[in-house]
C-alpha cells in the first residue's frame, strides 16, 4: 500500500504496477463463469512499494478465493492461489516475467497460468501529473488448457496513461490488444478460441491514510473468436480495500464481478450488475513486494 512519502516518488520515478491480486482475466462472452484468476494488476500500488534504489523489483503474494455458493453446491468455488513477478529496470525500460497457478479446493483442480514476458518503455512525462508508459509483451502457453489445445503464444500490446493529481489519488488508463496464436482454430474438446482481444482497464486509486487505500476500477473487453465476425463483450468490475501493515507487506480484500452490458436469458433490463450471486467472488491477499 503506498504511503505519503512513497506516493511522492512516483510522479518523479516510479511506473505504477501492484498486483491486484485478483480480477477475472475470464473467457469473453455474454456467459462469465467464473475465471481462473481472480486479480489484476493493480499498477497504483506496485509502484509505490517497489525500491527506488534498486534496478529489482517483484513481488510474490497468495489469494484465497470464494463465491457465495455452500459448499454442496455445484456452483461452489473456492481457491488458493499464488503469483509472483520479477522485473528489471533501467534507462532502456524494463522487463518483467509474471507467473502464477491456482488450486480449486472444491473441486479438487490445479493449474498453472500462461506466464507472460512483458518489455515496458521509460516513463514519459508531459506535465507533473500526467505520464505514459508503453507495454509490449508475450502470454507463453505454461498453462494445461494452451498447452492441450497448441497455443503457441499470445502477444499482447498496451499502454498505460496516468494522472496523478496528488498524493492522495491517483488514476490510470490502460488500453490492450491481445492475439491469441493458436494452432488450431476449435479445440480438442470442439472449443471455439478468442482470436483478437481488446480490453479498456480504467482504475483509482485513493489513499485515505498512511497505510490504507481504496481501490475501485472497471474493464471492457471485445472479443471475436476464430472464424467469426461478432464481437462478444464483457465488463468487469472490481473493489479492493488495503492496508500496509508493516513496510512492504500489504494485506487486501475485495470483490470483482464480469458479465455482459445485455443479458439475452433475462432481457435488456437485466445487464451488467456491481453484484451477481451467479458471477461475483470475493478474495482475501497478502503480498510481498521485493
Amino acid at each position: 500500500m503506498p504511503s505519503k512519502n512513497n506516493c511522492a516518488l512516483l510522479s518523479s520515478r516510479c511506473p505504477f504496477s501492484y498486483q491486484k491480486i485478483l480480477l477475472c482475466t475470464a473467457v469473453m462472452g455474454l456467459s462469465c463463469a467464473l475465471s481462473s484468476s481472480a486479480v489484476a494488476d493493480n499498477e497504483n500500488v506496485s509502484a509505490a512499494n517497489s525500491s527506488t534504489t534498486s534496478n529489482w523489483s517483484g513481488y510474490i503474494s497468495a489469494t484465497a478465493t470464494t463465491n457465495v455458493y455452500g459448499q454442496s453446491e455445484p456452483s461452489s468455488y473456492q481457491a488458493m492461489s499464488g503469483n509472483g513477478r520479477i522485473g528489471y529496470r533501467d534507462d532502456w525500460g524494463s522487463i518483467r516475467l509474471s507467473v502464477g497457478g491456482e488450486v480449486e479446493t472444491h473441486h479438487d483442480q490445479s493449474y498453472y497460468y500462461d506466464t507472460f514476458l512483458e518489455y515496458r518503455t521509460p516513463t514519459k512525462t508531459f506535465t507533473p501529473d500526467w505520464s505514459l508508459i508503453g507495454s509490449a509483451g508475450v502470454f507463453l502457453p505454461t498453462s494445461h488448457t494452451s498447452q492441450e489445445n497448441k497455443l503457441q503464444a499470445a502477444p499482447r500490446v498496451a499502454g498505460y496513461l496516468f494522472y496523478r493529481p496528488s498524493n492522495v489519488w491517483n488514476f490510470y488508463i490502460s488500453p490492450r490488444f491481445r492475439y491469441n496464436a493458436y494452432k488450431y482454430e476449435i479445440g480438442r474438446q470442439g472449443e471455439h478460441f478468442v482470436e483478437h482481444q481488446i480490453d479498456i482497464l480504467a482504475d483509482a486509486t485513493w489513499q485515505f491514510t498512511d497505510n490504507w487505500y481504496l481501490d475501485v476500477s472497471g474493464s471492457y473487453g471485445m472479443a471475436k473468436k476464430f472464424n467469426s465476425s461478432r464481437y462478444d463483450n464483457l465488463f468487469t468490475a472490481s473493489q479492493e480495500i488495503g492496508w500496509e501493515f508493516s513496510p512492504s507487506w500489504i494485506v487486501a480484500a475485495g470483490h470483482n464481478n464480469s458479465g455482459g452490458f445485455y443479458d439475452p436469458e433475462r432481457g435488456s433490463s437485466h445487464g451488467f450488475e456491481i453484484y451477481d450471486k451467479r458471477s461475483s467472488v470475493f478474495y482475501l491477499s497478502i503480498t510481498k513486494y521485493l
